[in-house]
């Protein structure tokens, strides 16, 4: 008998083809910060001049592959931020309000800053884990320029500021001044504060 007689030899790849899956989904999960099965965004990172057109995309990519069963189900934004641009925040503020779905927030980690708003302003359910840390704060920058456009810019963080303050304050429990009082320096908010302030709906 000749070795081309022979059999080949049955290789066994099942285990391999059962891994493949798996792997697959976790690769993309990382290198996309979403969760397509479980409707789940990621913001892991600061928040800059991309973040809002990302995380518009990654919406949109959640909503176009949705069958009609699902079309109702809510977003689910999960935030362990330091927090960043204040403009990008509001934008991503603005253009969660006009989704037709909820969007529930939830913080596991840390929210500081601008994530700690954004946490704040979820249209669905917003939540933390007990240990998460999350701290809001008045803007800070870093000026350079001509006295004239100095007192520009300045009178115009001061208009963002109010916004911010009255932002919190429709979705807290806490006026627009209790919120001034107490970001003038990090302010820290216990998880259980989180719920009492009104921050958050449910500790998770």
């Amino acid at each position: 008998m000749s070795l081309y007689d022979e059999k080949p030899k049955k290789v066994e790849v099942q285990d391999e083809l059962a891994f493949e899956p798996s792997y697959t989904s976790v690769s993309e999960q990382l290198a996309t910060q979403m969760d397509f099965n479980d409707s789940v965004i990621y913001i892991s990172e600061d928040i800059n001049e991309n973040s809002l057109v990302d995380l518009m995309i990654r919406v949109r990519g959640i909503l176009n592959q949705r069958t009609d069963s699902q079309a109702e189900d809510p977003i689910n934004i999960i935030i362990n931020s330091v927090g960043g641009d204040i403009y990008e925040m509001l934008g991503i503020i603005d253009y969660l309000e006009t989704l037709s779905v909820p969007v529930n927030t939830i913080c596991r980690g840390k929210a500081f800053s601008a994530a700690a708003i954004i946490l704040a302003c979820g249209t669905g359910v917003r939540m933390a884990s007990k240990r998460s840390s999350v701290m809001f704060h008045q803007s800070s920058s870093m000026l350079d320029g001509k006295m004239s456009d100095l007192e520009s810019y300045l009178e115009n963080v001061k208009n963002l500021e109010t916004t911010i303050y009255e932002l919190l304050a429709e979705k807290t429990k806490k006026d627009a001044k209790w919120w001034k009082d107490h970001m003038k320096s990090d302010f820290f908010v216990p998880v259980d504060k989180l719920v009492e302030y009104g921050v958050i709906d449910q500790i998770i």
